[in-house]
C-alpha cells in the first residue's frame, strides 16, 4: 500500500502507552496502526521501510530519534514514543504545541493526532491518543460478536 504520509509516531519495545505501536495519519486525514511486538494488527518489522520509507532515514538513540531526511522532522512524544512529521507542517504544529501551554509536556503524546488533522483541515481536530484507542477497542469487541 502507498500512503502519503504526513505524520506518524513510533512506540519503543517498552514504552508508556501502547508498546510497538505505530499510528500513520495520511494527507486525507485517515489513520492507521500496526503493531511491530504485540497486538491484532501486526506487523513485521522488516516491511516497515516499506510502508514508511523515511524510515531508513531515522537513526535511533536510546528514547528519541533524529531525522537526517530534510523534509522530515522529530519531536519527542516522551516515555520511549515518537512522532515523526513532513516538514511542511511541522511549524504550525510545534505553535499549536506552544499554544496548548502544557503543564506537564509528555501531554502533547495525547495530543498529537488532533494537532495533525486540525492542520490538515479534518474535521477531527480534538481527537485524542485515548479516544482511538476506545475506538480501537469497540471495533475489536464489535468484530467478536
Amino acid at each position: 500500500m502507498s500512503l502519503d504520509i504526513m505524520a506518524f509516531s513510533f512506540a519503543y519495545e517498552g514504552a508508556m502507552g501502547e508498546m510497538g505501536a505505530i499510528y500513520i495519519i495520511d494527507r486525507d486525514g485517515k489513520i492507521y496502526h500496526a503493531n511491530y511486538c504485540q497486538g491484532n494488527d501486526p506487523i513485521d518489522p522488516s516491511h516497515i521501510k516499506d510502508i514508511i520509507p523515511v524510515f531508513k532515514d531515522i537513526s535511533w538513540r536510546m528514547f528519541d530519534c533524529l531525522s537526517s531526511n530534510p523534509n522530515w522532522k522529530t519531536v519527542d512524544l516522551f516515555a520511549g514514543n515518537n512522532l515523526l512529521m513532513v516538514d511542511e507542517i511541522y511549524d504550525d504544529f510545534m505553535k499549536k504545541v506552544q499554544d496548548a501551554n502544557f503543564e506537564i509536556p509528555s501531554r502533547i503524546f495525547q495530543y498529537w493526532p488532533g494537532f495533525v488533522l486540525g492542520l490538515l483541515g479534518k474535521e477531527f481536530d480534538n481527537l485524542t491518543m485515548k479516544e482511538i484507542w476506545k475506538q480501537r477497542k469497540s471495533q475489536r469487541e464489535s468484530l467478536s460478536t
